[in-house]
Formats: C-alpha cells, sequence, structure tokens
C-alpha cells in the first residue's frame, strides 16, 4: 500500500511538473515557424530624462516616447501624413484655423477616453511646442466639443506637418496630480510605462486596450548603453535584440554576418556646416563660397563615412523630403577656384607659414563640435574638413565641447563654424530653415530677403506656391551660404535575425515596431 502511494505520488509531481513547464512554454512562446517569444530588447544610447509635455526627452528618448505617446498625425514609413489620434481634418480660412475630429475608440493607458479637453492640456502654455516657439504661432487651443479641437493660429501655415512630431503628443491630463505636479506617463500608445531604472532600462508592456492593431510583443526593454561599439557587441552576443544609431564603420562587418540583419534609409537629416555670418572671417560670403568649392562631400560619404549616406553638395534639402529640388546647380569640389576666390578677396601667405592672412590677421577658424553619440562621426567628419581646408591656406581648429558650452559660444556669437545634423526637421516637411531666420536667436545671419521667402513659404497651404518658395529658398541658400550642407544622414538600425517584420522609417523620432515579433529556436 505505501509504495502505490509513492508510485500515485510519484506520477503526480511527473504530471504537475509537465502542466508547469506546458504553461511557462505557452506563456512565452507561440505556434509558428520556429518558436516565438514575446520580448524585445533594444539598445539606445542615452536614458528618457522627462516624461511629460514641458520637455522633450534629450537623445533617444524620441524612440521610447513614441511607444508610449502617440499624435494626432502621423507619418507612414514612407513619410506620407496619415490619420493618428485625429481621423480627420481641415481648415476652414486657408491654415489660419484648424480643425481636428478625434476618434472615438482610443482610451489612455489609464482607462479615460481621449477627448477634446486632453489635446487641449497637451498643447498648453506650459507644453514644450508653445515653450520653444517652435508653434510661436499657435495662439490658442479649444474644444468644440468632446470629440472636436480647434487651433487657432496667429497667422496661416501648414500646421498638419507640424503635429506629426512625437516632440509634442496628446498626454493624459491624469498624468499631474490636482497640484500639477507630474505622476507618471499616460500615453495612448502601443505600450505603457512599466519601470524605469534610470542610467540602466525603461520596461515598457503592450497595450491591450490599443485602438489601431495590438502589437504581438508582450513587452519592450530598452537598454541604456551610452557607446555605439558596445551596443554593437551586446547585439552580437545577444544581450539585445536589436540596436539602433550605430557607427557607419561597423556597418560592412554587421552586413556580411549572417545572424544579423542591417536596416538602411535615407533620412530627413543633413550634416551641415553653420557659419557666424556676422563676425570674423565668414562675414565675407565669398570666403563662405571659397569652403564650398573646396570641400568634397562625395569623399566625405566614401571614406569618413564608409559609404553611409549621400552627398549633399550644398543641398540643403534631403530627397526624401517635400519639395527637395532634383536640379539645383549643386557645388562641385575645385581647389584652383576656391584659392582664386580667396586671393580676389585680399588673402595671401605673406609670411610663407602655409595659412593665409589679411591685414595681418590669419585665416585661422574655429569649428565646434558637439560631444554625444555622434561625437565619433563628427569629430571624424571634422578632421577631413580641416585637413581639406588646409590646402587653400584656411587654419581649422577643431573644439569638441559638451552643449551647454556650445549654446554659450552660440548666444556669445564666438565661434567661426559649428558641424550641425538634423537641426529642426519635421518629418517630410522642409522646417529647418528656422535656423537661418535673422529672428532664430542662434541664426547669426541677417538677411530680409532670407526671412521674408522663408516665412512666406511657411505661411501658405497652397502646395504649389508652397514648391515654388521652397525652390527659391534652395537656390537662395547655395547663393548667399548661411550654411553648407555637406551629407544626407543615412539611417542605420540592426538587429538580430530572429526579429521579424521590422520595417525602417526614415522619420528618426520614430522607431516603428509594428508587425514585429521574435522568432527563436529554443
Amino acid at each position: 500500500m505505501a509504495n502505490n502511494k509513492k508510485r500515485i505520488n510519484l506520477n503526480g509531481l511527473i504530471t504537475c511538473v509537465f502542466i508547469v513547464a506546458f504553461l511557462l512554454i505557452s506563456g512565452c512562446v507561440e505556434s509558428g515557424e520556429g518558436a516565438t517569444t514575446n520580448e524585445l530588447t533594444v539598445g539606445i544610447s542615452s536614458d528618457v530624462n522627462n516624461w511629460y509635455l514641458s520637455q522633450f526627452p534629450a537623445g533617444d528618448g524620441r524612440f521610447v516616447w513614441s511607444q508610449i505617446y502617440e499624435t494626432l498625425i502621423r507619418l507612414d514609413t514612407d513619410l506620407n501624413i496619415e490619420p493618428g489620434l485625429a481621423e480627420s481634418w481641415e481648415t476652414p480660412d486657408g491654415g489660419k484655423t484648424w480643425i481636428f475630429h478625434l476618434r472615438d475608440d482610443v482610451y489612455f493607458h489609464d482607462g479615460t477616453p481621449l477627448n477634446a479637453d486632453a489635446v487641449v492640456f497637451s498643447y498648453s502654455n506650459e507644453s514644450y511646442v508653445k515653450k520653444v516657439g517652435a508653434l510661436k504661432a499657435l495662439d490658442h487651443v479649444e474644444a468644440v466639443n468632446d470629440s472636436t479641437v480647434k487651433f487657432v493660429m496667429r497667422k496661416s501655415m501648414s500646421l498638419p506637418f507640424y503635429l506629426t512630431h512625437v516632440a509634442w503628443p496628446v498626454m493624459s491630463p491624469n498624468c499631474v496630480d490636482e497640484a500639477g505636479s507630474f505622476i507618471s506617463p499616460i500615453g495612448t500608445g502601443p505600450f505603457k510605462f512599466e519601470n524605469q531604472v534610470n542610467a540602466q532600462e525603461i520596461v515598457l508592456v503592450r497595450n491591450d486596450n490599443y485602438w489601431d492593431e495590438k502589437s504581438t510583443i508582450d513587452s519592450v526593454v530598452f537598454k541604456v548603453i551610452p557607446e555605439a561599439t558596445t551596443r554593437v557587441m551586446a547585439l552580437e552576443t545577444k544581450e539585445i535584440d536589436m540596436a539602433i544609431k550605430l557607427p557607419e564603420y561597423d556597418v560592412s562587418r554587421l552586413e556580411e554576418e549572417d545572424d544579423i540583419e542591417v536596416y538602411r534609409t535615407l533620412t530627413t537629416f543633413t550634416d551641415f556646416l553653420q557659419f557666424n555670418c556676422n563676425n570674423g572671417a565668414f562675414e565675407d560670403k565669398e570666403v563662405r563660397k571659397a569652403v564650398a568649392y573646396t570641400i568634397d562631400s562625395e569623399e566625405l560619404v566614401d571614406t569618413v563615412l564608409e559609404g553611409i549616406g549621400t552627398a549633399a553638395n550644398g543641398r540643403a534639402f534631403s530627397p526624401v523630403m517635400m519639395y527637395s529640388d532634383p536640379d539645383l546647380d549643386l557645388y562641385e569640389p575645385d581647389i584652383d577656384r576656391a584659392k582664386q576666390i580667396l586671393a580676389e578677396g585680399g588673402w595671401s601667405d605673406s609670411d610663407n607659414d602655409g595659412i593665409l592672412d589679411k591685414d595681418g590677421e590669419p585665416l585661422t577658424v574655429k569649428l565646434v563640435v558637439g560631444k554625444g553619440v555622434w561625437a565619433s562621426r563628427h569629430t571624424a567628419m571634422a578632421e577631413a574638413i580641416q585637413g581639406s581646408l588646409q590646402e587653400i591656406g584656411m587654419n581649422v581648429d577643431i573644439q569638441v565641447l559638451e552643449s551647454a558650452a556650445i549654446t554659450s559660444l552660440e548666444k556669445e556669437g564666438n565661434f567661426d563654424i559649428l558641424l550641425r545634423t538634423g537641426y529642426f526637421v519635421w518629418g517630410p516637411y522642409p522646417r529647418h530653415f528656422l535656423v537661418h531666420q535673422s529672428a532664430y536667436p542662434f541664426s547669426h545671419y541677417n538677411n530680409s530677403g532670407y526671412d521674408t521667402l522663408s516665412n512666406a513659404a511657411d505661411s501658405t497651404v497652397d502646395t504649389d506656391k508652397q514648391q515654388e518658395l521652397y525652390y527659391q529658398l534652395q537656390e537662395m541658400v547655395l547663393e548667399e551660404l548661411p550654411a553648407f550642407y555637406m551629407v544626407h544622414e543615412e539611417k542605420i538600425v540592426a538587429a538580430n535575425s530572429y526579429v521579424k517584420g521590422y520595417e525602417i522609417t526614415a522619420e528618426d523620432p520614430w522607431l516603428n515596431l509594428d508587425g514585429v515579433y521574435i522568432e527563436k529556436e529554443q
């Protein structure tokens, strides 16, 4: 009898083990080709330093925001505008007033419905979009009824393009307490906030009440790995499933690895040299032109960037952007012409030291490069530019500085050239001309004709008229050279081959995880 009891208990134990094992497996995998786990781990370069509408997070925080928060209007992977939280919109007066009709099937992560009051809250005077002046023309937002909201502008403008940017999404008013203090991120997106360990990771879980197609992934873990080389190593050792912002020098090697997929696409961002046109040598347009004729954009792409990107040769708008003129007369490297321009301007090497001078002042300029995730890329570009400009007798002093130090130099006007990228880009809409307007505090370029043209381009909703104006604007940038645009950036995302269904998008703030799943052999 005792032996029978032991046998029964043993059989019961074995049965329980099989049941537990089955439950564990079924909770982690689904049937299909191979086995599918339901957690995606993504390597990013920086943490989310802010979750509230008063400030857009620095660095890669935007990739996390775009999983939690959504915008009234969004972009598909080809940068076409499509409905987001607003299912339709119209302007009754040529862009001065915009009416948005909200979806009626959307709920915030706390279970409260999306309504017009939430949109009004998200575009209050405390919002980042109002404080930084990106929508300075926005007078006010009002709720017409629960599902209709009106944006009243101080001038006509193509507002829908601006509202695609995740920097100003729609948040629940319940993300703050009665005193107005922030509590937690509450959006409408496909994933909900679960946990954050500062400087280490952010954990999001699937929103099972999502209004659109629900994710097949149960959770996404964003691992904060500041160093690009470390992110690559983590990808190769499968510590992470996917990595963004990878260095150009790793791309060709990763593309040869059988178990890694590399995704590449041309983006809306362009690397450019911004000149201080108000002081120093670059106050003279001809000196700026000498730089444009010296820098070889093709060589920068082929050598420094290892073939990643497309040479801009002065073109301000990436080819994937709206109104990018395909027929511009771009700059081609011509060292002899650059030298001739400088000689005609009175620059000569009077003391035979290899550096040109004029009126006793040497042609020595400061090129400022920012630290951060793109420092290695931009420092290498700066060094190549330094070498090229030396050929025409220009001495370049490279300064690699923190963003706060660069801001200080900008305010003081104490710089000659800034190496920039992706400045004021709103999806396909060419908004980054703003940086060259004289009203912009860090412009360091004053041209009333440029101001008039750029304001006119942004103040019409007539697409034919906009194209005409933006074409003129691009020609003016090439002629006046407030900046020399060098390289249209290519975005790189890499993932282990068991990550399926990913489709890369040219719009930087988005990490499109629609349809992504993981298929691993157990």
